[in-house]
């Protein structure tokens, strides 16, 4: 899978170099540089990586490790890159350098990272899309401060342990299938996903049944 994910993610970083330009170019025009934003993330077994994202973010101030809901950082072409996922394009960066895969949980910033929790990533790299990613797609929404993100962790790294035991193939084909589609119908992709939850762990369907319509 290693070979595959590196070779498709060189395949698409070739055919959207032309997407590349013109959103660098854009980037650089509306919000000056820097045009790509890195930041230190936890991979597998733990290893410390940079994951790219095209810049989303003023520099008038510094950056805090998480953004929270109507962060007045974001600017308005950003939160353009942002909605649409362009913003993660660069991370086919990542994959090509094998930090991380198409489908697997997201990498997670270094603060509220423990090994307890984090224990998945002794097993599979990060990526850029999973359950997590699908059920919230616009993460920030969900994010008031600091520690209701820390709730949100606990849910993210329950589906990543539910991904890791039904990783397949298969599972990875149709999470990307639903990542394309959640760009476009949301509420249909985050349901179809709760359904499957539904049938593995009802506890957990429940809490993020809560948390996603109320």
């Amino acid at each position: 899978m290693g070979v595959l994910s590196r070779s498709i993610s060189l395949f698409l970083i070739i055919l959207l170099s032309v997407l590349f330009v013109i959103i660098s170019l854009l980037l650089f025009l509306i919000q000056k540089r820097p045009i790509i934003f890195s930041q230190i993330r936890l991979g597998f077994k733990f290893n410390k990586f940079k994951i790219y994202k095209f810049r989303t973010m003023t520099n008038k101030k510094k950056y805090t490790e998480i953004t929270i809901k109507n962060d007045e950082r974001v600017t308005d072409f950003g939160r353009f890159l942002r909605w649409s996922k362009i913003d993660e394009i660069p991370q086919l960066f990542n994959i090509l350098k094998g930090d991380m895969r198409f489908v697997g949980p997201r990498p997670e910033i270094e603060k509220y990272f423990n090994s307890k929790d984090f224990y998945y990533l002794h097993s599979i790299k990060p990526g850029i899309t999973d359950f997590s990613s699908i059920l919230f797609r616009n993460e920030s929404n969900f994010i008031l401060n600091e520690n209701s993100y820390d709730e949100l962790l606990k849910l993210k790294n329950q589906l990543a342990s539910i991904y890791l035991y039904k990783k397949s193939f298969t599972l990875d084909l149709y999470l990307v299938y639903l990542t394309i589609i959640s760009l476009f119908f949301y509420k249909r992709s985050q349901l179809i996903v709760l359904k499957y939850i539904k049938k593995i762990d009802v506890d957990l369907y429940i809490k993020l049944d809560n948390i996603l319509n109320h």
